[in-house]
């Protein structure tokens, strides 16, 4: 972790035109909603970032991101670059900052791009109840599992089937308003955090899962970025779903404002309940000239930190919700839920074993379009730290899943999909 001071608003963080853009909005939305007089002439800058590289062996299907219908990240074996994460922190003023996200990645459709981009305005204020806005590109925080910098997981090198489809569709772009009350000022154990988020963009959610199926990995979609899927004959034929084996999930396809709901409580240092209600309030009748549907997509999700003792905590994360798109063209019902057991064994030894359960249902008018999945999951991790910097892990994987499309393709429906992996990783 480094610290530099910049002299001047011209500092860039980022000579492409995509971070000056992101830059320039950050500067105008502060210029625009202070009140007080800011003074940029010294602006504090934060810059963390992970590299990861390691081997890896694998039994899986073709993958999702080579137009596969495998639920891992790759199937194939040897020499892996898992990727590179710089996360810049930068103090505007006392009440201003912002957070730029950048991910770099060997395999997807992009390769190098932003994550998230965000403005925070976090006033200094003598009320018990305080509040703080967030303006950009962003995820809402409801994961327990995805703390780390970046939005990775301190705990494992795949990530959720909740979390794994959070990273690769979902995203924010608008504004989260959040009320909060620390229980320390007025004697409680209890703390908490009230959220509402507007949001446009992000119509196609929901597509991936529901012609796919839930997978696990650690790839973030990037802006402006394409996934691909398997070319399933029933959605690309004209005759029957008529949309490209692609999607781009930050579209905006139909001029309406999403919503979510969100509610933190914690208890002291060691619980801490996370409840969220999403909805994209999406027109699934919504239709742009590549074809992409808009689908309206909404869902409940509930997860729980609980930190047993020094050495053992439990993290958990229930999903349901559903997706529709069109005139009931597709239509699912989608649950998911993962239970995590963390364990420190030394100051700089852990292990950890998730389970995961993941299905959808489909209710449509559609049968040639089969979109019925389900599956379970173990994932067992093991990480070393060898200096504050430098630290070494090993991560078995196992996938048992079905999804009745890949008949298609003259795949059987029904796969088990192993990953080993041993990665270093190097934070700065």
């Amino acid at each position: 972790m480094k610290h530099f001071q910049s002299k001047s608003i011209s500092t860039a963080l980022e000579r492409g035109n995509q971070m000056q853009f992101v830059n320039s909005l950050l500067l105008t939305c502060v210029l625009f909603f202070s009140s007080d007089k800011v003074a940029f002439a010294q602006v504090h800058h934060q810059v963390d970032a992970i590299f990861q590289a390691g081997v890896a062996a694998s039994d899986a299907q073709k993958s999702f991101l080579e137009s596969g219908t495998g639920s891992l990240r790759s199937n194939r074996g040897g020499l892996r670059w898992q990727q590179a994460i710089v996360q810049i922190e930068s103090d505007w003023s006392s009440s201003f900052s912002s957070e730029v996200m950048l991910n770099g990645y060997s395999d997807g459709h992009k390769h190098l791009g932003l994550s998230q981009a965000f403005l925070k305005y976090q006033p200094i204020i003598s009320s018990r109840v305080k509040y703080r806005l967030r303006l950009g590109m962003f995820y809402p925080e409801l994961s327990v599992e995805n703390t780390d910098i970046g939005w990775l997981s301190p705990d494992s090198y795949t990530h959720s089937a909740i979390n794994s489809w959070f990273g690769e569709e979902l995203r924010i772009f608008g504004i989260e308003a959040s009320v909060f009350q620390g229980g320390r000022k007025r004697a409680s154990a209890w703390s908490w955090d009230a959220k509402l988020g507007l949001y446009k963009g992000n119509d196609p959610l929901g597509s991936v899962i529901a012609w796919r199926g839930f997978s696990s990995h650690d790839r973030q979609s990037l802006f402006a970025e394409r996934l691909e899927f398997a070319p399933y004959p029933s959605v690309i034929s004209p005759e029957v779903i008529d949309h490209p084996a692609w999607v781009e999930p930050f579209s905006e396809l139909d001029s309406r404002v999403g919503a979510y709901l969100g509610l933190h409580l914690r208890y002291l240092r060691r619980t801490q309940i996370k409840y969220y209600y999403y909805d994209n309030f999406a027109n699934p009748n919504s239709v742009n000239s590549q074809r992409l549907y808009a689908w309206r997509t909404k869902f409940h999700s509930i997860a729980v930190q609980h930190q047993v003792n020094k050495s053992l905590a439990f993290k958990a994360q229930i999903l349901g919700g559903s997706t529709l798109m069109g005139e009931n063209f597709v239509h699912v019902d989608y649950q998911a839920a993962f239970a995590q057991i963390l364990l420190q064994l030394t100051k700089r030894s852990k292990v950890s074993t998730r389970v995961d359960v993941f299905d959808v249902n489909e209710r449509d008018i559609i049968p040639e379009d089969p979109n019925n999945s389900h599956g379970s999951a173990l994932t067992l991790n093991y990480k070393y730290a060898l200096t504050d910097s430098i630290s070494i892990g090993s991560e078995l994987h196992l996938s048992k899943n079905r999804a009745v499309n890949r008949l298609q393709l003259n795949i059987a429906p029904s796969q088990t999909e192993k990953a080993a992996l041993v990665i270093l990783e190097y934070r700065y």
